[in-house]
Parts: C-alpha cells; structure tokens; sequence
C-alpha cells in the first residue's frame, strides 16, 4: 500500500508527485517562505533548487495527499539542514583566532545550550500541524488568520493547535529534564 502524507489541505487526486505542477502552483509562495527563512535572496533561491531536487527524488509511488503541505515540510527541513551546513563554514578573522573560547566559556552557556537543545528536541517531537502553527506564529510572526488562511485550516483550529502544542511542549520538557537528571 502506498505511503499516504500530507496535513490539512485539499486531497490531490494524482498519484505520485507532481513536482513540475508543484513548482508553478507553489514556487512564489515557496520563494517568500525561504527568503523570510534565510538571510540573501541567493541563500532563498539555492534553498529552492535544493527543495526541487528532493521533490525529485520521492518515490512515484509514494501518494502525497497534501502537496503544499507536504512541500513546505520539506522547504523547512532543507532550511534547517542548510544553516546547520552554513554554521559549519563561518569563519573568524585571522585576529580573533588567539580568542577562541572552550567548548562552553561558563556553567551558564551549558545550561543555556543544554535548555536549547531540550526545546529543539520537544518542538520536533510535537506533531506536524501543531508544530507548524507553533513556528509560523513564534518564528515568523504570523497571526492566526494567516496562519489558517496559509495552512487551510480555520482560525479556531489553529488556536486549538497552538495551545495543544505549548500543553505537549510543557510535558514534554519536564520529561526531558527529569532524565537529565
């Protein structure tokens, strides 16, 4: 049977994925999402090849129920694999090199990287939708009329999904901080 994906939006009715179709439906909407995301409209634009050229690799047989969904899940995972690559090659002037500080420079940067860390670990542990209306609106700033409008959902919903994520997001840190501990 094939593997169904997607979140709430219009079923489509094709088999397999329709990434040229995808791209003329998507691509200006795709486009404003990266260059929210990234810092230079290069950044957006290489981001958006990168998207394609995974779109390219799903299996034909594969029934993505939600293309826009389904393309923007995959937008915010190249855009993650892309900054963790671009923190990697940032680099430091010749003079600051003496500078280097260790690993953690306090007790107080641990916690703080290590309360990071928990956070990222609970905000992926939450369900698409519920993480998808937790980020548009932290990250992005976007209102609940537009987060709706955008995921195709009602206004109530996305409340419903926003506070149904922060209750998750609660239990879950307490769990991840009890087996720190």
């Amino acid at each position: 049977m094939p593997e169904r994906i997607g979140l709430n939006e219009k079923p489509s009715e094709e088999t397999g994925p329709d990434v040229a179709g995808w791209y003329d439906q998507y691509h200006v909407r795709l486009l404003k999402y990266l260059r929210a995301s990234l810092r230079t409209e290069t950044d957006a634009q290489d981001v958006s090849q990168e998207v394609y050229l995974r779109l390219l690799r799903v299996p034909d047989d594969r029934v993505i129920e939600h293309p826009r969904a389904y393309l923007f899940r995959v937008a915010a995972n190249v855009v993650n694999d892309w900054r963790t690559g671009q923190q990697m090659f940032e680099t430091r002037a010749p003079e600051d090199l003496d500078q280097v500080p260790g690993t953690y420079s306090s007790d107080e940067e641990y916690d703080e990287r290590k309360r990071t860390q928990r956070i990222k670990q609970a905000i992926d542990s939450l369900p698409t939708h519920y993480r998808a209306s937790l980020l548009l609106s932290a990250q992005h700033g976007m209102t609940y009329r537009e987060i709706a409008s955008h995921m195709d959902v009602s206004e109530r919903m996305v409340k419903r999904y926003i506070v149904k994520a922060y209750a998750r997001l609660r239990e879950e840190l307490a769990l991840l901080a009890g087996n720190d501990q």
